[in-house]
């Protein structure tokens, strides 16, 4: 393996043309090709029309200038190899599934895309899982939520998620569930609150005419999460987007001014009281005419 920072044109061709020892052909692999200097990546790109057939040679980049005429050519001969995220996981999760011969349905990878995220290797293994843990039966959202989701990361989710979809009910429910599994409330209000950092964050973006793929790195969200965002951003104004920040401040405040000698049960309850109060506040506010 060779570093691109520290390898030069004349040292990588040097490498490549060298016959293997041992061994029918060599790999070889140079992480961070692009920090190549436009120059070096020119001495190379000739390489490229005969390259040595007992060499595989690999270069990863983070990004690529296509305006290079190495990446150009490499193009142009089909050996440059975009990889990115899928914007919409299930589709690849489902197909991922099929090619593991996993009964999986709709509804299971789309849980499993918001347990697990945009991270396909862990992905991937988790699919595994499942097929280990269902041995040949339909996996549904119940072995997803028994066997990946952690309960905490579920009670979360049920939290945010009622609140973007503006459920007092099923908000209540989550807290109730946080409560039961003695999470901290202070934590509680700080999760909410980053949630609610990321619509801002959200509003904010599209106002100023973002597109997605800019979208989510702006908010530091896959592209998947930042649907459901995005659609809670047009939900609030700006000003109730303040107040809800002023309210969750207070709430914080609250929770922290509880003396070590506050019995515990009474501390309990209160506590519990100022995050229900908190997430019907913000329910509230995430309307227009909030």
């Amino acid at each position: 393996q060779l570093a691109g920072k520290s390898t030069s044109a004349d040292q990588l061709l040097s490498i490549a043309q060298t016959l293997p020892m041992m061994a029918k052909r060599r790999l070889l692999i140079v992480r961070s090709f692009d920090s190549l200097a436009a120059a070096e990546l020119g001495r190379l790109a000739d390489y490229l029309e005969a390259p040595n057939p007992s060499t595989v040679l690999i270069a990863v980049c983070a990004k690529v200038d296509k305006r290079i005429k190495f990446f150009q050519r490499a193009k142009k001969l089909g050996f440059l190899h975009e990889l990115a995220v899928p914007r919409r996981l299930g589709p690849w999760i489902r197909d991922e599934a099929r090619a593991k011969e996993l009964d999986l349905s709709s509804a299971a990878a789309d849980r499993l895309a918001e347990v697990v995220g945009a991270d396909l290797a862990r992905l991937g293994l988790s699919l595994d899982q499942l097929g280990l843990y269902c041995m040949g039966r339909r996996i549904e959202v119940d072995e997803v939520e028994d066997l990946i989701a952690d309960t905490r990361e579920r009670s979360v989710f049920e939290l945010t998620d009622a609140i973007s979809r503006k459920s007092e009910l099923a908000a209540l429910q989550a807290v109730t569930g946080l409560f039961e599994q003695r999470q901290s409330s202070i934590g509680v209000v700080m999760m909410l609150a980053r949630h609610i950092r990321q619509v801002a964050q959200c509003q904010a973006a599209q106002q100023e005419g973002l597109g997605a793929s800019e979208l989510a790195k702006r908010v530091g969200v896959p592209p998947f999460v930042l649907d459901k965002l995005a659609h809670e951003a047009r939900s609030y104004s700006t000003r109730a987007l303040a107040e809800s920040m002023t309210r969750l401040a207070e709430a914080d405040r609250a929770l922290k001014g509880f003396g070590a000698n506050t019995k515990v049960l009474g501390r309990a309850l209160a506590e519990r009281v100022i995050v229900e109060e908190l997430v019907s506040d913000l329910i509230r506010l995430g309307t227009r005419s909030g």
